[in-house]
């Protein structure tokens, strides 16, 4: 039943944006390993790691939503940025996109997955999320489960709940309303306001919000950061002019002023 059910709520979804992966085009693979890992459900994802000369951290990317997928990070210009700030970089495809297997809507067993493999890649340093939107709030729900790695966050507009998102896709918005029905788990499990407040190990998170962004304001960022005020060391910023998912792409001064600071603050060690 479940089977079935998911294969038809996928498509009002994802199904535009499913389609076969291509490297981006005139973006160097030079360097880059592509990776093969599976969820704890034995799901086979996809990604590619890259290695910074002198590391200090690695940085698992956590894609929006579209066709880009994993691409998205190496389009825009982020991958390469987190590469010459000493990040190793391993961005991949959550089960469905790109070059993933198409399962479950049980994203956050993919970005747990993905924490963890990077963690036991290089034991020695610690693994940070950045995410956004779709990537954003499902890394942030992997955040709150047992065996998370993850100690830092940047997620850039993440949204509290399925409901909040959809509501601007009216076909999609009434495929949700029919999941409390179909499969009344899939929404219940999956509201990253109910997550934020579960958040293991305390870790440092920044949210970052565009006040020109229609599908998730600032106002989701409030909520979330009041969620999670006792779970985490949360800050947030609001770019002005800042776009769903584009602010590097538009505004890279102001992310840059901002992420790489705090990622390099929490990265460091107090005897650094």
């Amino acid at each position: 039943m479940k089977r079935i059910a998911h294969k038809i709520l996928r498509k009002p979804f994802f199904g535009r944006f499913e389609t076969p992966w291509h490297w981006p085009k005139d973006i160097s693979q030079d360097g880059w390993d592509r990776v093969e890992f599976k969820n704890a459900k034995g799901v086979k994802l996809v990604g590619y790691w890259k290695n910074a000369v002198a590391p200090i951290g690695t940085l698992v990317l956590a894609h929006p939503m579209g066709k880009a997928a994993k691409g998205f990070w190496l389009r825009y210009g982020h991958a390469e940025l987190f590469l010459k700030n000493n990040f190793n970089v391993f961005l991949f495809d959550a089960n469905g996109f790109g070059e993933s297997e198409a399962a479950s809507f049980d994203y956050p067993a993919d970005f747990l997955a993905a924490g963890i493999y990077a963690k036991n890649k290089v034991p020695n340093l610690d693994v940070g999320l950045v995410g956004a939107s779709f990537g954003g709030a499902w890394g942030l729900c992997s955040m709150a489960r047992e065996g998370s790695p993850y100690t830092t966050a940047i997620l850039e507009a993440v949204f509290p709940t399925l409901p909040d998102f959809w509501k601007h896709y009216p076909i999609a918005h009434t495929a949700i309303q029919a999941s409390k029905i179909i499969w009344p788990s899939i929404e219940r499990d999956l509201r990253p306001i109910e997550e934020a407040s579960r958040l293991l190990g305390q870790p440092n998170i920044m949210l970052i919000y565009g006040d020109s962004d229609i599908y998730t304001p600032p106002s989701h960022g409030e909520k979330l950061s009041h969620a999670m005020r006792n779970a985490a060391n949360v800050e947030m910023h609001v770019i002005s002019g800042g776009k769903h998912t584009y602010i590097y792409r538009d505004q890279p001064d102001e992310y840059i002023k901002y992420v790489l600071p705090f990622l390099k603050k929490s990265f460091t060690k107090p005897s650094e």
